[in-house]
C-alpha cells in the first residue's frame, strides 16, 4: 500500500453512529482486501470511503478486490469486550541480514495490546491510528459466533516487497508459503454477521443436502451447523418403492402401450426392464426429503461403488433399488460394514463377476474383474498415498505401486464360492440364475480353500468363504490408504473437486481414528468434511475452490431454490442428455473419474469431464424452459404424473424493485457473492421490462442468475 493511499486515510469515518448496533452484537464494518500485482502486496481496509477511492482509482493504481473480506465494529460502542486493531504504516524495514532499512512499502494490523505498542516503538512503523474494532483476542480462542482472521508474512528481502496478508479463507492462508509468506497462524476473530452466517448455511445446505431452501437455512441458522449435521445423521431413511421381481429374461407379454387411456400397468417393459421408475423416485424423494445428508452421501457412494443399468439385467428396478437403498442405509456406518454389503449384494456381483465366480477348474482360474476393481476404485487406488492423498515416492522419485498381479490373483480366490439368492420358490444351488433380492450365498464346495497372497501376507488355507472373505475385506480396511483414498474423494463429491493436501489429511485422520478409537467411522468422516475450517465459511477466494454442479444436482438445487415441484419425469430426462442419466454410469469408473483436470489447469475438477458445448447450452436451455413456463407438462404416459414446475411468486412480489429482486437471488442463490458489474447488468435487464410486467421481470431475472457461471460453480 502507498504512502499516498495512507494519507487518503480519514479514521474519522469510522465515527459514526454505529454504537447500538455494537452493543447488539451486529458488526458495523466490512474489512475488504486488495492486491497490487505491480507492488506483489495484499491490503485490507475497514474504511467504506477508502475502499471506493481504491476502487476508483484516485488513491493508488493497480490495486484490485480479491473478494477477501470479513467483519468488524467501526467503534468501539462502549463494549468492553471489543478489542482496538492498531494500524501502521511501514516507511521503511530492519532487513536481519545486513542490519539496514529500506522500504517494505506496506500496512500492518494488530489486536495485540502489546504487540501494538511494540510496533509503535520502531523507528520504521508509522502509527495511523485504530482501523476498527473485533471481540475477542485470537489467544483466547475464537468462538461460534466468530471467524478466524489467519495472518502470513512475506519478509520481502527477496524483491523488496515486504507485506503480511489477512485472510479468513484457509485454503488460501496454506497456500501462501508458495508466494514466500510464512503463515503466522491466528491473529484476530472477527464477528459473524447474520447475513455471513445465512451464507455459511447455504453453502452447508449445497454440500449437505439438494441445495439451499428459505426454510433450510432458517433451520439450519436456528441449530447451528453441527447440531444440523448430527440432527441429518439421526434421520431416518427414506425407502424407495419396492418394485416387483419380474424374471431375469422378459416375457413377451411384457410389452408397452401404444395407445391411451394409460394406466399403471401400460409400460410394462419400461417399468421393469429399465430404471424409469426408480430414476424418478431418486429426484422426487432428493427434492423433498427430510434425510437429505443421508441421501446425498449416499449419492456420492453410489459413483464411488459404481454398479450400472447399462449392464444386462440391472436395468430391473427391483435389483437397483435394494442396492441404492442399502448404500443409504449404511451410509453412516462402519467402512468396513459398508464395503462388505457392497461386496455382497448381488447386483454387485452380476456387475462385476463376482456372482458365480468357480475356484480353479480345469486350468480355469478364478475371474479376477471384482478384486481388481475393489482395490482400484473402491478402496485404496493404484499407488500409496500419504495421509494427505499425494503418492508416497521410492527412492527414485516415483509412484509405489499398492498392488501387483500376486494380490490381484490372491483376492480373485477368495472371491469365490457365491452364488445369487435362490428365486422365490426355488432351491440354493451354485450358478443360480440372476436374482438381485437379498445378499449372495456362499458354496463352499465352490470355494478356493487354499492360502492366498494378500497384502504382504498370505491368507490361511482351509478357510470357508465367509471367513476367507471377512479376513480379506478386513485386510483391505486396514490398509493405509483407504483413509486418504475415501476421504478425499468424499470431500470432491460435497464440498470441493480440488481439495488441499492439508483438507485430506485431516478428514483422513478421523477416518482412522474417531477419536474413541474407532476407524472407518462414516458418520465422523462425513461431519468432519463438513465442519472442517475448508468447507465452512462464507466466501471462500482460492481460484481452484469449489466444483463444477454436476447435473443432478444442478437440476435439484434450482428446483429448491424456488419452490419447485416435480415428479422426476423432467429432471431425469435432462440429466441423461447432460450425460448423468441416473445410476446409469457409462462404466465402473462413473461418469466422470475423480483425477480429471479442468482443461489448461492442474486443478481437479471431476464433473467437467462431462461438460462441453453441447452440454453447456443443454443447462441453459433447460433453465428457460423451466423459468419462461407455468409447467413442464405431464408425461402422458406416466400414471399420476404431476409435471415440473418453479414458484416464482416470491420473486415476482419484489419485480417492481429491482435492486431488491436481485438481492434476493443474489443471497438465494450464490449466497451473496454476486459482483457489481453482475448485479449491474441484471438489474438492467429487469428494468428494460415493464414494471407492469412482475412476472416477467423475476422469471428473467432468475433465468440469468441460474445460468450465470457463477452458479454453476458450487463454492
Amino acid at each position: 500500500m502507498t504512502r499516498q493511499l495512507a494519507s487518503a486515510v480519514t479514521f474519522a469515518t469510522f465515527a459514526l453512529a454505529l454504537s447500538r448496533l455494537v452493543a447488539a452484537g451486529e458488526p458495523t464494518a466490512t474489512v475488504v482486501e486488495f492486491y497490487n500485482t505491480a507492488l506483489h502486496h495484499y491490503f485490507v481496509t475497514a474504511s467504506a470511503d477508502e475502499a471506493s477511492a481504491i476502487d476508483h482509482g484516485s488513491a493508488g493504481e493497480g490495486w484490485i478486490r480479491t473478494g477477501g473480506r470479513f467483519s468488524a465494529f467501526a467503534t468501539e460502542g462502549g463494549d468492553v469486550d471489543l478489542l482496538a486493531v492498531c494500524r501502521f504504516y511501514g516507511s521503511t524495514a530492519l532487513d536481519p541480514a545486513t542490519g539496514l532499512r529500506r522500504g517494505p512499502n506496506s500496512h500492518f494490523y494488530t489486536s495485540d495490546a502489546a504487540e501494538c505498542a511494540q510496533v509503535k516503538l520502531d523507528p520504521g512503523w508509522t502509527y495511523e491510528g485504530i482501523a476498527f474494532y473485533i471481540r475477542a483476542a485470537a489467544a483466547q480462542g475464537c468462538g461460534s459466533s466468530d471467524q478466524k482472521v489467519y495472518r502470513s508474512y512475506n519478509n520481502g528481502w527477496v524483491r523488496n516487497d515486504s507485506n503480511h496478508r489477512y485472510t479468513t479463507d484457509l485454503t488460501v492462508q496454506q497456500k501462501m508459503p508458495a508466494q514466500g509468506y510464512a503463515p503466522e497462524g491466528v491473529v484476530m476473530c472477527a464477528p459473524l454477521s447474520s447475513a455471513q452466517r445465512d451464507a455459511d448455511a447455504s453453502r452447508l445446505l449445497e454440500q449437505a443436502a439438494f441445495g439451499p431452501t428459505e426454510a433450510g437455512v432458517a433451520q439450519l441458522r436456528a441449530l447451528g451447523p453441527a447440531a444440523w449435521i448430527d440432527q441429518q445423521l439421526a434421520a431416518t431413511a427414506t425407502q424407495y418403492p419396492v418394485y416387483p421381481f419380474f424374471p431375469f429374461n422378459k416375457p413377451d407379454s411384457c410389452v408397452n402401450a401404444s395407445q391411451p387411456p394409460y394406466d399403471a400397468d401400460s409400460f410394462c417393459a419400461r417399468d421393469n426392464y429399465s430404471l424409469f421408475q426408480l430414476q424418478r423416485q431418486f429426484f422426487v424423494q432428493a427434492l423433498g426429503g427430510n434425510d437429505q445428508l443421508r441421501q446425498r452421501v449416499a449419492f456420492a457412494l453410489s459413483q464411488i461403488f459404481v454398479i450400472s443399468g447399462i449392464e444386462g439385467g440391472l436395468n430391473q428396478p427391483y435389483g437397483m433399488a435394494e442396492y441404492q437403498q442399502m448404500l443409504r442405509n449404511e451410509a453412516f456406518s462402519n467402512f468396513e460394514t459398508l464395503l462388505t454389503k457392497v461386496t455382497l449384494h448381488p447386483t454387485m456381483g452380476k456387475f462385476l463377476d463376482m456372482a458365480n465366480n468357480n475356484k480353479p477348474v480345469n486350468g480355469v482360474q478364478p475371474n479376477e474383474n471384482f478384486a481388481r476393481e475393489i482395490l482400484q476404485l473402491f478402496s485404496i487406488g493404484t499407488v500409496e498415498l500419504n495421509l494427505d492423498g499425494s503418492p508416497l515416492l521410492d527412492a527414485a522419485g516415483k509412484p509405489v505401486p499398492t498392488y501387483g498381479q500376486d494380490e490381484i490373483a490372491g483376492f480373485a480366490h477368495v472371491f469365490t464360492g457365491w452364488s445369487y439368492p435362490a428365486q422365490p420358490g426355488t432351491t440354493p444351488r451354485f450358478n443360480n440364475v440372476p436374482y438381485f433380492s437379498g445378499q449372495m450365498l456362499a458354496f463352499a464346495n465352490n470355494h478356493d480353500t487354499g492360502a492366498k497372497q494378500l497384502f504382504g501376507a498370505t491368507a490361511s488355507a482351509g478357510l470357508a468363504p465367509e471367513a476367507d472373505l471377512a479376513n480379506a475385506l478386513h485386510d483391505i480396511f486396514l490398509h493405509p490408504n483407504v483413509a486418504p483414498f475415501i476421504s478425499q474423494q468424499l470431500i470432491q463429491k460435497l464440498v470441493t473437486g480440488n481439495p488441499s493436501p492439508q483438507f485430506v489429511a485431516r478428514v483422513a485422520a478421523v477416518f482412522n481414528d474417531n477419536g474413541a478409537g474407532v476407524r472407518g467411522d462414516m458418520k465422523a468422516v462425513v461431519r468432519a468434511i463438513l465442519l472442517d475450517p475448508e468447507a465452512r465459511g462464507d466466501v471462500k477466494i482460492d481460484p481452484a475452490y469449489g466444483k463444477l454442479r454436476e447435473p443432478a444436482l444442478y437440476l435439484l438445487n434450482v428446483l429448491r431454490a424456488f419452490n419447485g415441484q416435480t415428479d422426476g419425469v423432467y429432471p431425469l430426462r435432462v440429466s441423461g442428455n447432460l450425460l448423468q442419466s441416473i445410476y446409469n454410469a457409462p462404466s465402473v469408473f462413473n461418469y466422470f473419474p475423480p483425477d480429471y483436470s479442468v482443461p489448461a489447469t492442474t486443478a481437479l475438477g471431476p464433473e467437467f469431464a462431462i461438460q462441453n458445448s453441447t452440454t453447456a447450452l443443454t443447462r441453459i436451455n433447460t433453465i428457460n424452459t423451466l423459468a419462461f413456463s407455468n409447467q413442464v407438462a405431464p408425461d402422458a404416459t406416466v400414471f399420476g404424473a404431476t409435471g415440473t414446475s418453479l414458484n416464482l411468486s416470491a420473486l415476482q412480489a419484489i419485480a417492481g424493485d429491482p435492486a431488491a429482486l436481485v438481492a434476493k437471488l443474489d443471497a438465494t442463490l450464490l449466497h451473496s457473492t454476486m459482483s457489481g458489474p453482475m448485479k449491474s447488468t441484471i438489474i438492467a435487464a429487469v428494468n428494460a421490462i415493464p414494471a407492469s410486467d412482475a412476472l416477467s421481470r423475476a422469471r428473467t431475472a432468475a433465468y440469468l442468475v441460474a445460468t450465470s457461471p457463477q452458479f454453476q460453480v458450487q463454492r
